[in-house]
C-alpha cells in the first residue's frame, strides 16, 4: 500500500466543498482515507477560488436518433505481467482470454483497466511496495480478445516513469487501441477516448485518486488523470460539447480488499453523473464492490480483477458487466456474467461462473447494492441489473 495522508480532523462539510471542487484548489483523495492530503505543492493551485464551477446540464441535450440499443461491457483490473509473465512468455498474449472472447464480443464495445505499463525499458519511479513492467506483445492480446479502450488511471501506469507510459501509448495506438486517463501532459490525460458505436458518439474518461501522487500528471508532465469534482465536471461538459451521446466517467479508487465504500466514493459518483456522465465506472479494490443507481443512472463502485497477475487469495470471483442503454441513449438495464478469478485454479484465464457458485456471488453482490439501490436477479447463468422505473 502507499503512503496516506491523514486529518482526522477535517470537518465533512469542508471535504465534500473538495470533492466538488469548490475549494481554493483541486483536491487529492487517497484509496486508504479519502481525505485531503495536508500538502500537495506541485499539483494544486490550479483553479483560483473565484473560478465557477462548469454548470451541470439540467437536462441531457437530445440525441440524434439511434438505430438499436447499445451495449457497452466492462472490466476491471488487468495486467498480463506480475505472476502471469511466465504464462505470457510461454503461452502468448491470446491464452489469457480463451474463455472470455465470446463473452466479451456479445457487446458493442468492451472497455477495461489496464494496469502497468506496456514495454521493455525504463526505470523505477517511485519507490514501493508492487511495480510492474509488462512486455507490449500484451497489447495484441487485449486487441484480439476484443477490447477497444483501455483506461490507464491507475497507481502503476507510472512504474516505470515517463518512458514506459509512452512505451505503452505507442504500443495501443499502433494497434488501434483508444485509450483514456495518462498522458505526457495533463491536458492529454483528461482526454476522453471517443469511438462510434452503433450510430452514437461514446466518450469514456478515466481519474485516478490513488497514490502515489507523483504520478499524477501536471501542465508539462506526464503522468495519469487526477480524480476531482472540478476536472470530471469540466471534461463532462466538454465531452458532449463535442458531441458525445454517452459519456462514461471511469474512476480509480476506494480501498484494496474491502467491500465498504469509502465516504467520497458515492459522493463524486454523484458529482459525474450529475454533470452530464450517462454512468460511473470504478475499480482498484480487486474485489467487487457494490452496484448502485444515483439519479436513474448506474454505478459500478469496484469491479474486481479481471485478468491480474497475482495469486492473491481476496481475488477469487469476478465478473464481466454489461450496460445497455436504449435509443434514445438512456440506461436501460444491465447484467453480470460471472467469473472465476482465483488463479491457483484458472492460472490467469478467467473462466465463466455459473450454477450454484455463480448464484453464490449473485447473493453476495446483491447485499452490498441492495443499500445503493441496485436490484439484482438471477437466472442460472448471469446476473440482471433491474433499472428502476423511469419517471413519467
Amino acid at each position: 500500500m502507499e503512503k496516506s495522508f491523514k486529518i482526522s480532523s477535517l470537518p465533512a462539510c469542508l471535504l465534500l466543498l473538495a470533492l466538488l471542487g469548490c475549494a481554493g484548489h483541486r483536491p487529492v483523495l487517497t484509496e486508504k482515507t479519502a481525505e485531503v492530503p495536508e500538502t500537495t505543492p506541485d499539483i494544486q493551485a490550479s483553479v483560483p477560488t473565484s473560478t465557477p464551477m462548469p454548470p451541470a446540464p439540467a437536462d441531457k441535450p437530445a440525441a440524434k436518433p439511434a438505430s438499436r440499443p447499445v451495449t457497452l461491457a466492462f472490466v476491471g483490473d488487468i495486467l498480463l505481467g506480475g505472476s502471469a509473465l511466465p504464462k505470457l512468455n510461454r503461452e502468448g498474449p491470446d491464452s489469457f482470454f480463451i474463455h472470455v472472447k465470446d463473452l466479451l464480443a456479445e457487446a458493442d464495445l468492451a472497455v477495461g483497466n489496464l494496469e502497468g505499463p506496456l514495454g521493455s525499458q525504463g526505470e523505477v519511479y517511485v519507490d514501493k511496495q508492487y511495480t510492474f513492467l509488462t512486455p507490449p506483445e500484451a497489447a495484441q492480446g487485449l486487441k484480439n480478445a476484443g477490447f477497444r479502450i483501455l483506461t490507464l488511471a491507475n497507481n502503476h501506469a507510472m512504474d516505470f516513469g515517463p518512458q514506459a507510459l509512452d512505451s505503452t501509448l505507442s504500443a495501443l495506438d499502433a494497434l488501434g487501441l483508444k485509450h483514456s486517463g495518462a498522458g505526457d501532459d495533463e491536458a492529454s490525460a483528461r482526454r476522453p477516448a471517443v469511438l462510434e458505436v452503433a450510430d452514437r458518439k461514446v466518450a469514456v474518461l478515466a481519474y485516478s485518486l490513488t497514490y502515489p501522487s507523483e504520478f499524477w500528471a501536471g501542465p508539462q508532465k506526464p503522468g495519469c488523470a487526477q480524480g476531482d469534482g472540478y476536472s470530471i465536471r469540466e471534461d463532462v461538459a466538454a465531452a458532449r460539447a463535442s458531441g458525445a451521446q454517452l459519456v462514461i466517467v471511469c474512476l480509480h479508487w476506494g480501498q484494496e480488499g474491502k467491500t465498504v465504500l469509502r465516504g467520497y466514493q458515492p459522493a463524486l459518483a454523484r458529482v459525474a453523473l450529475e454533470a452530464g456522465a450517462d454512468a460511473v465506472i470504478g475499480h482498484h479494490p480487486h474485489i467487487w464492490q457494490a452496484l448502485g443507481v444515483i439519479g436513474g443512472k448506474p454505478v459500478a463502485y469496484s469491479l474486481g480483477n479481471f485478468v491480474f497477475g497475482s495469486y492473491s487469495q481476496k481475488a477469487v470471483r469476478s465478473g464481466i458487466l454489461y450496460l445497455t442503454f436504449d435509443g434514445n441513449n438512456r440506461w436501460s438495464g444491465g447484467k453480470v456474467i460471472p467469473l472465476n478469478v482465483h488463479n491457483g485454479s484458472v492460472q490467469f484465464s478467467p473462466r465463466p461462473l455459473a450454477g450454484a457458485e455463480g448464484r453464490k456471488f449473485c447473493d453476495h453482490l446483491a447485499v452490498l447494492s441492495k443499500p445503493q439501490g441496485a436490484r439484482l436477479t438471477w437466472d442460472g447463468a448471469a446476473i440482471h441489473w433491474i433499472p428502476p422505473t423511469p419517471k413519467p
